[in-house]
């Protein structure tokens, strides 16, 4: 039986030594272009000897969630400190990390982790994974976030961080749940210290009402609830740090369980239960079109009759459907708008609406902006001993060279890729591993990419074969790199 930990650990450990080589190499890699580029890429091109391909794609994990970390109020990826990210519930135990381990509690200082789902693990409408997720640090603190899927794929899950201890004008808003919340008997007890008006529904059965920060140890009550007819239930959900693992101690109190005792620092969430919410557990399907060999990750927001939303991200290989599950709406009336935002690459087309979220399919077109130029990546790696040709899939991001623009993410898989880029502009890149990210610019003006490439050789590869040409609107890079005999050995 295959050892997919093992292979995992392996993949993990080749692709940390090939992003710390150079910024060159990695271009290479992460702007890995057309399959059409290639003639025959499992033959080689003076022998036509067989090439065994190694694509480090980990394509045998066949769901992934890609998590993203980003400030509540800004929107902004949050990389001022180390987060820590707990996934909990019944099925955190079949998350696995790209070093194949077992976890649910992660780190990372870059506002992104991708996490594996064990490949054994059946995911379907009968057999669907369930966790949810919260992540905190010194400074910052997410809401819980809660996730079922029913369908295998790549998921993005967008966590919102709230920056503690900010105070301001929100503070107007403390202790208006529609119940009595009390600590040690006490009414608005200055024991609980107020960060934010949270009012916030992510398409569950909860609405968040507010976040607060123990100052002290007690016991959290919940009782007299205001209006029985709007809500069903109410209470309270409780994170802390845990030195061990990160983010722990979960704990969830209702009216049935009358106290809850917190330590100093505990993270409070108090929230309530909506009457007339009706769960729908086919989802909504959000449909996308684009050029073909294009790809994107888009922000979508869903808004509900009643004023609450749903927002998230979904990651496109166009033709793509995205299925947003589950979607849980006002079920008297269940009309909803669907937006989905371009990017630095794509128009989007404009808001689609529908008399009800259930089993519906939102449809977008994306359209490259007119400014742009196609730019394609090909990109073989092979070794001087043995003829192994190694395609790199992974996540990164992009924008322009200079500037504090908002990054633009993209994928790509097995060597596959296309960008839009403006023409004659230098472009910053990232790519995060294991927590980290590794940077790099890249040119756009076809006569300085050569050079900008072949400045990158040092004695861990060297690039044997290296063409730049133009066709109209569309540049394309044709390369292949030979790593070192030392750099190799990680692969064997």
């Amino acid at each position: 039986m295959f050892n997919f930990i093992l292979f995992n650990k392996m993949k993990d450990r080749i692709i940390t030594r090939i992003l710390s080589l150079t910024g060159a190499i990695i271009t290479l890699g992460c702007l890995a272009g057309c399959k059409d580029m290639f003639v025959n890429p499992l033959k080689d091109k003076d022998t036509g000897e067989s090439v065994t391909m190694l694509l480090i794609d980990r394509n045998f994990i066949k769901t992934k969630f890609y998590v993203h970390l980003v400030d509540y109020a800004t929107g902004e990826d949050v990389t001022s400190e180390p987060i820590d990210i707990g996934f909990f519930g019944p099925d955190s135990v079949n998350l696995v990390s790209f070093t194949g381990e077992k976890k649910a509690y992660f780190t990372t200082s870059s506002a992104f982790i991708e996490v594996g789902c064990d490949p054994n693990v059946e995911i379907s409408p009968a057999n669907p994974i369930e966790f949810w997720v919260v992540a905190m640090s010194d400074n910052y603190s997410s809401v819980p976030q809660e996730f079922r899927y029913t369908i295998e794929g790549t998921k993005d899950l967008v966590i919102r961080l709230i920056k503690t201890g900010s105070g301001g004008p929100r503070l107007k808003v403390a202790f208006d749940e529609p119940f009595d919340v009390k600590f040690d008997g006490a009414l608005r007890s200055p024991s609980l210290r107020f960060e934010m008006d949270i009012n916030t529904w992510y398409g569950g059965g909860f609405n968040y009402n507010n976040f607060y920060q123990s100052q002290d140890t007690g016991n959290l009550a919940a009782s007299n609830l205001k209006d029985s007819k709007k809500y069903s239930d109410y209470g309270f959900e409780v994170y802390a740090r845990d030195g061990r693992n990160g983010v722990g101690i979960f704990r969830r109190g209702t009216p049935l369980v009358k106290d809850l005792q917190v330590g100093i620092g505990a993270r409070i969430y108090t929230l309530v239960k909506r009457m007339g919410i009706e769960k729908c557990n086919s989802g909504l399907k959000i449909h996308v079109v684009g050029p073909e060999g294009g790809s994107g990750t888009f922000n979508y927001r869903i808004d509900y009759s009643d004023r609450s939303f749903t927002e998230g991200r979904i990651s496109c290989e166009f033709p793509s459907d995205q299925l947003i599950e589950p979607i849980s709406y006002p079920f008297a009336d269940g009309y909803i708008s669907v937006t989905l935002l371009g990017d630095a690459q794509y128009n989007m087309s404009n808001i689609v609406n529908l008399w009800t979220p259930c089993g519906e399919t939102a449809t977008f077109t994306a359209t490259p902006k007119s400014n742009l130029g196609t730019y394609k990546f090909v990109t073989l790696y092979t070794c001087p001993d043995n003829l192994i040709g190694m395609a790199l899939s992974i996540r990164s991001q992009f924008r322009k060279a200079g500037t504090s623009d908002v990054w633009t993410d993209f994928s790509f898989k097995g060597g596959v890729c296309q960008l839009y880029l403006e023409s004659g502009l230098d472009y910053d890149f990232r790519v995060s591993i294991n927590g980290k990210y590794y940077n790099y610019t890249l040119p756009t003006d076809p006569a300085r990419i050569e050079a900008a490439l072949r400045n990158g050789q040092n004695t861990d590869f060297k690039i044997k074969t290296l063409s730049v040409t133009t066709s109209g609107l569309t540049v394309t890079v044709n390369s292949e790199v030979e790593f070192s005999a030392a750099v190799c050995k990680l692969i064997k």
